[in-house]
């Protein structure tokens, strides 16, 4: 299946053309669900087929056609809200096991090999841990929290 795509390089070079997908849909509106370490794009304009490595690009962009719209605004509907430091996440580990808590809301979460989680129940004997990602089945956001109300609950509980 051939997709539309713009990939914008990270040196600022763009590239417009088509990315051959090795799904067998012909679904037009069906998107790859990830990408190969390296892609090759056969230029819009028939040039030679051009290879590049997913790290080099910014971003790669499955379009519906090549003549975008300069006046086109990204709509943000949150830019006006706080954003909060945690998430509330359930993890799945490849056992079977189910565990929560939260971690940090952040890039780290994306980039690292694991990440750290703080469980939920503050009473436990773990403070923290850290997940690598490979250990997981599934990953789910259940919540936002904030670090005054994490503290709160902290201060409550050594009360009681």
């Amino acid at each position: 299946m051939l997709h539309n795509v713009v990939v914008n390089l990270k040196n600022s070079n763009v590239l417009y053309g088509y990315y051959r997908a090795a799904s067998d849909s012909h679904d037009p509106g069906m998107v790859p669900t990830d990408l190969p370490v390296t892609m090759t794009i056969e230029p819009q304009d028939g040039g030679p087929a051009v290879t590049f490595r997913l790290e080099d690009a910014k971003a790669v962009f499955f379009v519906n056609t090549f003549a975008g719209s300069p006046t086109q605004q990204d709509v943000r509907f949150f830019d006006s809200l706080t954003i909060h430091p945690y998430l509330w996440a359930r993890l799945t580990f490849q056992d079977g096991e189910i565990m929560e808590g939260r971690v940090a809301n952040d890039i780290d979460l994306l980039t690292k090999n694991a990440f750290q989680l703080f469980p939920v129940d503050e009473l436990t004997n773990n403070r923290s841990l850290f997940v690598p990602k490979t250990s997981l089945s599934s990953f789910q956001i259940i919540g936002l929290l904030e670090a005054q109300a994490m503290q709160r609950e902290v201060v409550e509980l050594a009360s009681a």
